[in-house]
């Protein structure tokens, strides 16, 4: 069995996006964690946050809201794509039926 095309580019726009998702994650990680090493070396400096800081806390803010709309996006993808196409399916029943009716009229199945 083939895929289609669009389930084809389905399943690759979701690895890619599972993939700047754990991207981001561990620049977020990387972020708090220089953050907090700056932090500590600042507080031993001097008092209060510096530019580097304060840039750092939204780079952090940043990649919380972008982990957020993929978390979201990926939620809403799976929804998309687990729904049941019920015309499809009652056209499949149909069409099978049909089948099974002419081959029945045809004398190929007993009843």
């Amino acid at each position: 069995m083939t895929i289609p095309e669009t389930d084809r580019d389905v399943l690759n726009l979701r690895d890619l996006c599972q993939s700047l998702q754990r991207s981001i994650l561990r620049l977020r990680q990387e972020a708090e964690s220089f953050h907090d090493r700056l932090s500590q070396e600042e507080t031993d400096a001097i008092s209060g946050p510096t530019p580097a800081l304060n840039k750092l806390e939204g780079l952090i803010r940043d990649c919380q809201k972008v982990e957020k709309f993929l978390a979201e996006r990926n939620a809403l993808t799976l929804a998309e794509t687990t729904e049941l196409d019920l015309d499809a399916a009652k056209h499949e029943i149909r069409d099978r039926l049909a089948r099974l009716r002419a081959a029945r009229d045809a004398g190929k199945v007993s009843e």
